[in-house]
């Protein structure tokens, strides 16, 4: 459909108004679509906002969760160690405890081996067979108690003839003897022991003093 219009030259102008239609719809349509671009680019835009956004709070979350994690495995390793502690302080406790309670057992023991030397130095000769009996049953004994002795690492220190030694051994007194050196243990008056390689009871000695 076609109108015609003066010019102001007077010529008519032929105006193709579907063409102006379809034109307008077209910008129409373009603009619809530019609009739709335009929001289909912010709803793009704002998701990926909103993701980097939750990501954000996700790693947050995540070193939250890094930071509590290592104080919880401190605290173990501290727990842990302090448990370690004390049952090391335990062992060492009930070794110092057994040690002490086996060290008053045989201190115990020692000084009834005093007794058993004391009476084997003033066994005599025996002349009858009950009496032979007796001081070979006394003997046995006495041989018997010190291998038990010597099983529990119980050793008598060897202390005659050798220099005085503050670690070992106890002077009870001094006398004057000129054929050995001074300071040489010429009697032993209560005999010492060690246990294992700690010292149980130290030897009651007389030293030699040249004056």
């Amino acid at each position: 459909m076609a109108q015609k219009r003066e010019k102001s030259n007077s010529e008519p102008e032929v105006v193709d108004i579907d063409y102006q239609i379809e034109e307008a719809e077209k910008i129409d349509q373009t603009s619809k679509s530019k609009g739709k671009d335009e929001i289909a680019s912010k709803t793009t835009l704002s998701s990926e906002n909103e993701a980097l956004k939750e990501i954000k709070q996700l790693y947050e979350k995540l070193e939250e969760k890094e930071t509590e994690y290592t104080k919880l495995y401190d605290r173990y390793l501290r727990a842990l160690a302090d448990y370690e502690n004390l049952e090391k302080r335990n062992r060492n406790e009930f070794s110092r405890l057994t040690k002490q309670g086996n060290r008053k057992l045989l201190l115990k023991l020692i000084d009834l081996a005093d007794s058993f030397e004391r009476a084997n130095a003033t066994l005599f000769s025996v002349s009858t067979t009950e009496e032979k009996i007796l001081v070979d049953g006394f003997k046995a004994v006495f041989t018997h108690f010190d291998s038990i002795l010597k099983n529990e690492g119980v050793t008598r220190i060897n202390a005659v003839g050798k220099p005085f030694d503050p670690n070992y051994h106890e002077a009870v007194y001094t006398k004057k003897d000129d054929n050995v050196d001074e300071d040489i243990i010429i009697e032993e008056v209560q005999a010492g022991y060690m246990l294992n390689d700690e010292l149980l009871r130290p030897t009651k000695v007389v030293i030699a003093k040249k004056e």
